[in-house]
């Protein structure tokens, strides 16, 4: 077999002979003890050294209780007896206790996280130092500065186009803002701590991230404001803050093209997704819908009106009409009056199934809180998503799909109004793509809405134009339930990056998992006894490198990382308060806290995000153990002048929008 072979087992010694041999030894051994502590005690007692004749002077005294079997000094010093036996059995009681203590730490040592992941990290199928250097270290993350930001012209520092992620095999490992991130961790699995609120502070461009809860909002609005605008999305009030977002639905839909887009994403997120059941009403509700919206849009109004006309097929006469004067004047879709007015008139059963998606699409207008969010007065107060992208924006939207308030169907659309807007830009950019790119942490997306297909295709090639989509889920079970089965295949296979946190306990997703690991080869040896002799045998079996047990069992902190094609990946991540800004993100979030609880801090928190408008985004720096030895590494030497990220971001003065 060869030298590097991993073995599965030790030789174990089991015979008659064997145990013998050990008994033997350790007598051996504990006749030595007592010499020792012997000719210890004589040298106390004498003053001089005194040499026995052997271990087994022991024997000895005790059958004569004379001490001078130990050994005489030149004067003919011998230690009192009593003296020794004393010793003697403090000395045995004090062996035997740590014995006892060391075989009681030593089994805890073997089930402990610690040597777990130990056993894992020395497995051959698991990526080693120089694989996981080349594919995530800094070089690598170095080298694809250029390609990711094109028109950069600062040094090229990896946080410039990376996100740092953690360490494996202590190699600091970073993620390239071109790839596609599917993250997979159950609740409080630390998720938050120890990926996304990083991802979230030190993406160099404009980020989109989504939330059920208050929590990555709190945590890092405050830093984001530094680089660019921040904005909250949050109709629900989920996170106790004022909302004041105005974006409306309609914003565009002059245009043939992007009345459909818009008609598309909001009767797919309210539930007529491709897969769904009712899949065959999606085309109808899509034509409803477009119409509606290009007629809204002709004529100037709202979307007062159009929740009328989304939940009542009388009302919608009056788009009938709008549509028909436009059309005729050229300025409308040709056909689409038509085709709304035969939806209206068509019998009434097949009409309520076809209307049936368009008013779940514009249910969530019945809540004011909504309404007013999707209905700016003026074209100033309007989310203005050139401006977002431009300045590094940072938009946060919190919701839930649940409940009457719930918004979700205008949140896809309002998502895919700004990434079909990043692509437009890009595709008129250097390079074609964003520089900065834009990053989109989706942190409870399968909560938030019950589909976005725009997902998918981001998901297969927004990283070629600058988007990068970190999409997170507790399990891929989720993104079947809420894209289908097509749909969670394709996100999943698209993922150039699939990381996934311990504790999840479906077996079968953690099987495909475990598959993609591969095999691995390990020696198993046997020994067999005869009365002649003995025989050792060795043979070759393939085993998984991670069993499905063994990626449930993965301890907080760490995750396996599949990296495209490279072997899996053990990684340590970095939680936030290992980071340069765990001090300000502990301040952050009391600050935060207080607001919600008394009324008066309420100022204190928008001056608090107000006054780090002028501050400055420095490149995250961690404090990091070393995985082997439990040391504490060295912290990063600080940056000259000409290594600090420029303003390049954030030319304008970042502004602050609560909405």
């Amino acid at each position: 077999m060869g030298l590097f072979q991993e073995r599965e087992n030790q030789m174990t010694a089991t015979s008659r002979e064997d145990i013998i041999l050990y008994i033997v030894g350790g007598l051996i051994g504990v006749l030595g003890l007592l010499t020792g502590a012997a000719m210890l005690v004589n040298r106390i007692a004498c003053g001089a050294w005194a040499a026995p004749s052997g271990v087994f002077d022991v024997f000895s005294f005790f059958g004569t209780g004379d001490a001078s079997v130990f050994g005489q000094t030149t004067e003919g010093c011998a230690a009192p007896g009593g003296a020794i036996v004393t010793v003697w059995v403090i000395t045995l009681i004090l062996v035997v206790s740590g014995a006892i203590v060391g075989v009681i730490k030593y089994r805890e040592y073997l089930e402990s996280d610690g040597y777990f992941v130990k056993r894992l990290r020395e497995r051959r199928g698991v990526a080693k130092r120089r694989e996981v250097n080349k594919a995530m270290g800094h070089k690598a993350a170095v080298k694809v500065v250029g390609k990711v930001r094109p028109t950069l012209k600062e040094k090229p520092l990896p946080e410039k186009a990376n996100i740092e992620f953690g360490y494996s095999e202590g190699i600091q490992s970073w993620i390239a803002l071109e790839e596609s991130i599917v993250f997979i961790g159950p609740p409080r699995s630390g998720k938050g701590v120890n990926i996304l609120v990083k991802a979230i502070i030190d993406a160099p461009g404009p980020v989109i991230t989504t939330s059920s809860r208050a929590d990555n909002y709190a945590m890092t609005a405050a830093i984001r404001a530094k680089r660019g605008p921040v904005t909250l999305f949050d109709p629900q009030g989920l996170t106790g803050k004022p909302t004041t977002l105005k974006w409306s639905p309609i914003t565009g839909c002059e245009t043939a093209r992007v009345a459909n887009q818009r008609a598309t994403s909001l009767v797919s997120a309210a539930g007529l997704s491709e897969d769904s059941s009712n899949s065959e009403w999606r085309p109808p509700a899509i034509g409803i819908m477009q119409a509606l919206l290009h007629a809204c849009a002709l004529a100037g109004e709202g979307v007062d009106t159009l929740m009328k006309w989304g939940t009542s097929p009388a009302e919608a006469k009056d788009a009938v009409k709008i549509l028909r004067e436009h059309e005729e004047a050229g300025r409308a879709a040709r056909g689409w009056a038509t085709s709304l007015e035969s939806e209206i008139e068509s019998d009434p059963k097949m009409r309520t199934n076809k209307w049936f998606g368009v008013a779940n699409a514009v249910g969530g207008l019945s809540v004011d809180n909504v309404r007013d969010v999707m209905n700016p007065k003026t074209k100033d107060e309007e989310f203005n998503i050139d401006e977002f992208i431009q300045k590094s924006g940072t938009l946060y939207i919190v919701g839930t799909k649940t409940g009457g308030s719930s918004a979700g169907p205008f949140l896809v659309a309002m998502m895919d109004a700004i990434t079909e807007r990043a692509r437009e830009i890009a595709a008129k950019s250097e390079g074609n793509r964003l520089d900065p790119p834009m990053m989109l942490v989706l942190d409870e997306i399968a909560n938030i809405t019950k589909a976005w297909e725009g997902l998918v295709p981001l998901m297969a090639d927004g990283g070629g134009v600058g988007i990068c989509v970190m999409a997170v889920f507790q399990s891929m079970a989720q993104v079947r339930n809420s894209w289908g089965e097509q749909a969670a295949s394709a996100i999943f296979d698209a993922a150039t990056v699939k990381i996934q946190l311990g504790g999840a306990s479906n077996t079968q997703d953690l099987e495909v998992l475990s598959t993609l690991a591969g095999q691995r080869e390990v020696v198993r040896s046997s020994k067999t006894r005869q009365k002649d002799g003995s025989s050792v045998s060795d043979q070759l079996h393939e085993k998984k490198v991670f069993e499905v047990s063994e990626l449930h069992r993965l301890p907080f902190g760490w995750a396996v990382v599949f990296f495209r094609n490279n072997r899996p990946m053990l990684m340590k991540l970095t939680p936030y308060w290992k980071s340069k800004y765990a001090e300000e993100i502990n301040m952050t979030k009391k600050l935060y806290a207080q607001s919600l609880l008394d009324e008066g801090e309420e100022d204190s928190w928008e001056k608090h995000l107000g006054s780090m408008e002028d501050g400055e985004i420095v490149a995250s720096e961690v404090v990091d153990t070393d995985e082997a030895t439990g040391e504490v590494r060295q912290e990063p030497e600080a940056k000259t002048d000409d290594e600090q990220p420029s303003n390049e971001d954030s030319a304008d003065k970042p502004s602050i929008t609560m909405f």
